[in-house]
């Protein structure tokens, strides 16, 4: 059961960093515009978000028993997800708000 977790946890950090990396070259087209910094802001938040994947792969893989370092490793794994969500949500909502600025 924990190796097909493991397994799960990598393809979703591996999507993750495919995605990050498909929006980091779909800037390339758009040039230096507001949607190009959008996607460069999102796609940094989806790595982020990817690192905590992969953190929390490796934790439940390797099984620590030492309650500090455990707790360190978790606290780095959510700390990870939080930024990550965080940097998507606000370099979605500036590029939402750069758009609905010029429309107006």
């Amino acid at each position: 059961m924990i190796l097909i977790i493991q397994v799960g946890s990598f393809i979703a950090a591996a999507a993750a960093i495919l995605a990050g990396v498909l929006m980091a070259n779909v800037t390339k087209k758009f040039g230096t515009g507001i949607l190009a910094y959008g996607f460069k802001t999102i796609s940094f938040g989806i790595f982020v978000i990817a690192a905590g994947i992969v953190v929390d792969a490796i934790t439940s893989f390797y099984q620590i028993d030492n309650d500090i370092v455990f707790v360190l490793v978790v606290f780095l794994k959510y700390a990870l997800l939080v930024a990550g969500t965080y940097i998507i949500v606000n370099g979605s909502k500036r590029t939402g708000d750069k758009l609905e600025s010029l429309t107006k």
